[in-house]
């Protein structure tokens, strides 16, 4: 089980959707468990932050990320 801090997964959300929106693809947002973490949370505010960065960055650059085989079929 994951842990959110506060107004973390709002802005998850928002970046992941926007990722989604954009790529017309899912994103691994469980890949990147170690970017969004802090503050003793799996997906801290500041990770959160971090992790939209990231993603407006693929975008700027066009670039989806990789989704590793077998990502859909994984239990978290």
């Amino acid at each position: 089980m994951f842990s959110a801090e506060d107004g973390a997964w709002a802005i998850l959300d928002k970046a992941v959707k926007k990722y989604e929106d954009h790529f017309d693809d899912d994103f691994p947002v469980y890949e990147y468990a170690e970017m969004t973490s802090g503050n003793g949370f799996d997906f801290s505010v500041d990770g959160a932050r971090r992790l939209s960065k990231f993603i407006d960055e693929r975008i700027k650059q066009g670039k989806p990320v990789a989704v590793p085989d077998g990502y859909e079929d994984r239990l978290y």
